[in-house]
């Protein structure tokens, strides 16, 4: 049992960092179009250009501005799933 929530700590934590992944590479590409690889340092930290960023992108577009947050709770939930389904008791 406490295997299977690890697990699906485990799949939940991939899938926030797909999204992560494509809500800043959406973010981004409307501003950047294929220079969106500038923005990279913005994947995983919010630097001033990041914050920058976000302040003009939240005027071209609808998305809000991307937050490295989720990409790190995601590495969390990840990494904790990973340690409770390899040490949990069978």
């Amino acid at each position: 049992m406490v295997r299977s929530i690890g697990k699906l700590m485990m799949v939940l934590g991939a899938a926030g960092f797909v999204t992560a992944v494509a809500w800043w590479m959406a973010f981004f590409y409307e501003m950047l179009g294929d220079n969106v690889k500038q923005a990279s340092a913005c994947f995983y930290m919010t630097t001033t250009e990041c914050e920058i960023g976000n302040m003009v992108g939240s005027f071209l577009h609808e998305l809000p501005p991307y937050d490295p947050m989720m990409l790190w709770a995601s590495v969390g939930l990840a990494a904790l799933g990973l340690l409770i389904a390899v040490f949990a008791p069978h």
